[in-house]
């Protein structure tokens, strides 16, 4: 096969010399206007092309190799969190955002597949700041009440999904102590 990047012949979707060019995790972390921090790991534009993968039959690989180097900065975390993904829905196929929380598994996260879902189906690809305004994700959660969690999502943009998506969480009795998305659309 040829590597996303690059085009070169390579026996993975992105070759060793991209992934070592292009997925270097840089941690970072950005306070959102109600307090949430969220930890990213990537810049948006630096891997941008690769984020677009998520609605591709591949996509479930590229994901799954960017939470792997993203996360081998990490430490395994002494304190029992859940990861909550940010709308792990499957309808088309898999979702990108219950393979980021799988991902975390390693480092003492326990994953909480399906507990918290969107009622409105509406895409914000491309949209601006306005729609996001109007068009809320009216998050539903099923999961259990009086445990510690993180959030996780793939991309902060404005910050309006994982904000009303920690409203959420907090309402139903969850200690969110923080968000973790691969990368940040404002570094």
């Amino acid at each position: 096969m040829r590597c996303h990047a690059c085009g070169r012949l390579s026996f993975s979707l992105i070759c060793r010399e991209c992934q070592k060019s292009y997925l270097y995790p840089e941690p970072k972390i950005r306070t959102l206007d109600t307090g949430l921090k969220v930890l990213s790991f990537f810049a948006y534009d630096e891997i941008e092309p690769f984020l677009l993968t998520k609605h591709t039959p591949h996509g479930w690989f590229v994901y799954r190799l960017l939470a792997k180097r993203a996360f081998e900065c990490l430490e395994v975390s002494e304190e029992r969190f859940y990861a909550v993904a940010v709308d792990d829905d499957v309808s088309r196929g898999y979702s990108h955002t219950a393979l980021i929380a799988r991902a975390l598994a390693p480092y003492g996260y326990r994953n909480l597949s399906g507990a918290l879902l969107a009622r409105n189906r509406v895409s914000y690809a491309g949209q601006p700041l306005n729609f996001r305004l109007q068009n809320p994700r009216d998050f539903h959660y099923r999961g259990p009440q009086d445990i510690s969690a993180v959030l996780v999502d793939d991309i902060v943009t404005s910050g309006l999904t994982l904000q009303e998506a920690h409203g959420v969480l907090l309402r139903s009795g969850v200690k969110v102590k923080g968000a973790i998305v691969l990368a940040d659309a404002d570094r």
